[in-house]
C-alpha cells in the first residue's frame, strides 16, 4: 500500500468506524420498517374489513342541488352523509356536489378504473341524490346547467343510467350497487311529450342490485321536509346501512319499511337484484347471530290458525304435524297494500273490464275485490242490457251432468223463484272471467277419458309466474289436459306439455328458450309425496335439450328428494291453508353439447303438493348454469277446474274446485 494512503488509514480509523456503525444502524432501521409496513398492510383496518378490504371497496357518491329551473334541498347533504357512512363501511370514496354534465362523465371514466383495479373479489357502489327523469323507458340522471328545452334533447345533455351500470359490468367485480334517490318530479315536464313519472325498472345484470328511492313509475313522496336534514329515503338508508351483520337485501328491507311507515304508504322504495353472493356493510362478529331485515311484530299479537297434520309415511310412529302458518310481514304486508290500492285506483273508474280484471288477476285475494268484482258486474249488466235477448244457438244445448265444467251456466240453476235470467248470467261471466281471464268460456267435453290416476280431459291449472331474476315481471299461464293417452300419459296444450300418467313433467317447451327438453325419468313428485313426510331419495335422471337452432345437449343430472310437512296458500275457493308436502330437489351434473362444449348444471327447486289437487300448488324454480344464475321463477296455482275435485261444502257451483 502506497506510504500516504496507511497514514490517512491510521488519522481516520475512528472515523470510518462510526461510519460502520451508523450503516448496520440505518440497516436494521430499514429491516424494522419494512416489518412494520408488511404488518400494518395485513392489519384489520378498525371499523372496517381490513386496509385491503377497503382498497376493495370503492364508491362514486354524486349530490346534485344547484338546478336552475328546479333547486332542491336534500342532496348535497344526502351525498355527505352517504360518503361518510360507505367510508365507516370500508369504502374508498369519491363525493361529489353540484356536478356538471362534462364533470359527471370523467368521474364515471375514473370511477370504472377504480373498480377494475378492485379486481374480481372487489364491490363497487354508485349513490346519485338529484334530478332523474325516464324517456322512452331510458332512465337519465340530470346533471347541474343542463338546458334541455325538448325532449330529444335529455340523452344529450343528461347522463343515461345504464352507463353507470356498464361501467360497473365491464369491471367484473363480484358485486355492483347502485342507488338511485332521483324519483322526483321531473322538472322538464313541459319540455317532454311524455308523462311517464318517475323512473323505469333497469334489468340488473348478475352481481348487480339496483336500489329506487320509489317504485318504478312512482315519484317520492317527500323530498325536501321541513327542517329535515336528508330526504326520506337516505334517512332510512343510513340508519339501516349503519347496523352490523344485515345482507344488503335486509338493509332495504328495512328501508322500505320505515319510508312505508314514515309516508303513510305512499313512497315504497324498490329493488331489482340479481346478486349471487352475501354482501354486508358491516360484516357480523364471529360467533354473533346474523341479524334479518324483519321489523318488530306490532304488539296486539296476530292469532295464527292451526294447520291440519300433513298425510305421514305408514312406517312413521307418531303424527307429524304441520307447521303452523307464518303471517305476512308488516313490510310484505305494506308493500303488497301499497301495490293493491294504486292498481285499484287505476281501474276502479274504468269502462273497459280488462282493466279492472288486470286488476284481479294481480291481486286474486285484495283489498278491493269486492269492488271490483261489482265493477266488473255492473260492465256486464251494462254488455247484457244493451245486447238483443233472441236466445242464441248455445242457449238450447243440454246442460252438462254436474263438475263437467266451469262454463257458463253450467252446474248453477235460474237463480231461484223472481231471479232475474241476465242477472244471474251477468253474475256468472263475472265469476269465470276472474278465474280464466282470456279462457273464460271454455267447455268441456262430454263423457271426457280419465286415467288411474284422477286426471281428466279438460282438467285445467291457472297458474301465476313471478320472474326474479330475468324480466322481473308477473305473468299467467294456463295448463290444460287435451288428450289422455292409452297408456294414460297427458298432452297438455296441444302438446306443448308432455305429462306422465301422474301428471309428472315428461317433457316440453322451455319457456325461456323455447327449447324442447326431455325428462328421462321425470321426478317423481306425487310419488313422494304419496310417501308422505321425511322421505329422502335418491334420484338421477337424463335432460335432453334440442334448441331451435338444431344444437342438442345431453345433461347427466343426480342427487336427491326431500319431503316435509307444510303449508300452502290455496287456489281461490279452496280454504286459505291447505297442508301440503313440501318436496325439494337439489341436482347437479354436467352436460354435453353437439358443438362440444361442457357447462355444469345445478338444480333446486321446491314443490308444494296438496293432494288430492294432482299437480304442484306452488313451484320454486333455481337453476344455476356455469356458476351464474339462469332462472329463479315462483309459479303459484291460482284457479283450478279439475274434474275429480269435489264442489267444496256450500258452493252452489257444481264442479267447484274450478278456482
Amino acid at each position: 500500500m502506497h506510504p500516504q494512503a496507511t497514514a490517512w488509514l491510521i488519522n481516520n480509523v475512528g472515523v470510518m468506524l462510526q461510519v460502520a456503525r451508523s450503516i448496520r444502524l440505518l440497516a436494521v432501521f430499514c429491516a424494522a420498517m419494512a416489518w412494520l409496513a408488511t404488518a400494518w398492510a395485513q392489519a384489520p383496518a378498525a371499523g372496517t374489513g381490513g386496509a385491503a378490504e377497503a382498497a376493495r371497496r370503492v364508491a362514486l357518491v354524486i349530490g346534485n342541488n344547484a338546478y336552475a329551473d328546479a333547486p332542491l334541498a336534500n342532496p348535497i347533504n344526502d351525498a355527505r352523509d352517504m360518503a361518510g357512512a360507505l367510508r365507516d363501511a370500508g369504502f374508498a370514496v369519491t363525493l361529489l356536489t353540484d356536478v356538471d354534465q362534462r364533470q359527471f362523465h370523467l368521474a364515471l371514466r375514473e370511477f370504472g378504473e377504480r373498480l377494475k383495479t378492485a379486481g374480481s373479489g372487489g364491490a363497487g357502489l354508485f349513490y346519485f341524490a338529484g334530478h332523474g327523469v325516464q324517456i322512452k323507458g331510458r332512465n337519465y340522471l340530470v346533471p347541474v346547467r343542463s338546458h334541455i328545452v325538448h325532449e330529444d334533447e335529455v340523452a344529450y345533455a343528461a347522463v343515461d343510467a345504464q352507463a353507470v351500470l356498464d361501467k360497473m359490468e365491464s369491471a367484473g367485480n363480484g358485486t355492483h350497487i347502485v342507488i338511485l334517490d332521483a324519483c322526483r318530479n321531473n322538472p322538464f315536464v313541459r319540455s317532454v311529450r311524455s308523462q311517464q313519472q318517475g323512473l323505469a325498472q333497469m334489468d340488473a345484470p348478475v352481481g348487480t342490485l339496483v336500489a329506487y328511492a320509489t317504485a318504478p313509475g312512482s315519484v317520492a313522496f317527500d323530498t325536501s321536509r321541513a327542517g329535515a336534514k336528508n330526504g326520506l329515503y337516505t334517512t332510512h338508508l343510513l340508519e339501516a346501512m349503519r347496523q352490523r351483520g344485515l345482507k344488503v337485501e335486509d338493509v332495504f328491507k328495512r328501508v322500505r319499511a320505515g319510508v312505508l311507515r314514515a309516508s303513510g304508504n305512499k313512497q315504497m322504495p324498490w329493488e331489482a337484484s340479481a346478486l349471487v353472493g352475501d354482501f354486508y356493510f358491516h360484516a357480523p362478529h364471529a360467533g354473533a347471530p346474523e341479524a334479518t331485515g324483519a321489523v318488530p311484530a306490532p304488539a296486539a299479537s296476530m292469532q295464527v290458525a292451526s294447520v291440519p297434520a300433513a298425510p305421514t309415511s305408514p312406517t312413521a310412529s307418531s303424527t307429524q304435524t304441520a307447521p303452523q302458518a307464518t303471517p305476512a310481514s308488516p313490510t310484505a304486508q305494506m308493500a303488497q297494500a301499497a301495490h293493491d290500492d294504486a292498481l285499484w285506483q287505476a281501474a276502479r273508474d274504468s269502462r273497459d273490464g280488462a282493466d279492472v280484471l288486470a286488476y284481479l288477476n294481480r291481486f286474486p285475494a285484495g283489498r278491493h275485490v269486492h269492488q271490483a268484482r261489482q265493477r266488473l258486474l255492473d260492465l256486464a249488466r251494462s254488455a247484457t242490457a244493451s245486447t238483443p235477448t233472441t236466445p242464441g244457438p248455445a242457449d238450447g244445448l243440454p246442460r252438462p251432468p254436474p263438475r263437467t265444467g266451469s262454463a257458463w251456466g253450467e252446474g248453477q240453476g235460474a237463480g231461484g223463484a223472481g231471479t232475474d235470467v241476465s242477472e244471474a248470467l251477468a253474475r256468472l261471466r263475472v265469476e269465470e272471467t276472474v278465474r280464466w281471464g282470456a279462457a273464460a268460456g271454455r267447455r268441456r267435453a262430454p263423457n271426457p277419458r280419465r286415467n288411474a290416476t284422477g286426471f281428466a280431459e279438460g282438467d285445467r291449472f291457472r297458474y301465476q309466474k313471478t320472474d326474479y331474476f330475468g324480466s322481473g315481471g308477473v305473468t299467467d299461464y294456463i295448463w290444460q289436459v287435451d288428450r289422455i293417452e292409452t297408456d294414460g300419459s297427458l298432452w297438455v296444450n296441444d302438446g306443448r306439455q308432455r305429462l306422465d300418467a301422474a301428471g309428472q313433467r315428461r317433457g316440453g317447451n322451455d319457456e325461456h328458450t323455447g327449447a324442447w327438453i326431455d325428462y328421462a325419468p321425470p321426478i317423481p313428485l306425487l310419488e313422494v309425496a304419496q310417501r308422505g313426510a321425511g322421505v329422502t331419495q335418491a334420484f338421477e335422471t337424463t335432460v335432453r335439450i334440442r334448441e331451435a337452432s338444431g344444437r342438442t345437449e345431453v345433461v347427466a343430472l343426480s342427487g336427491q328428494l326431500r319431503s316435509s310437512g307444510d303449508s300452502v296458500r290455496a287456489p281461490r275457493g279452496l280454504p286459505d291453508l291447505l297442508p301440503s308436502l313440501k318436496v325439494e330437489v337439489e341436482l347437479r351434473g354436467t352436460s354435453q353439447r353437439s358443438d362440444g362444449s361442457v357447462r355444469r348444471f345445478v338444480w333446486q327447486h321446491t314443490y308444494w303438493m296438496a293432494l288430492p289437487l294432482l299437480l304442484p300448488v306452488e313451484m320454486h324454480i333455481d337453476e344455476v348454469v356455469d356458476g351464474l344464475p339462469y332462472q329463479s321463477t315462483r309459479h303459484t296455482m291460482i284457479a283450478i277446474d279439475q274434474l275429480s275435485l269435489p264442489p267444496p261444502d256450500g258452493d252452489a257451483t257444481a264442479g267447484a274446485g274450478r278456482r
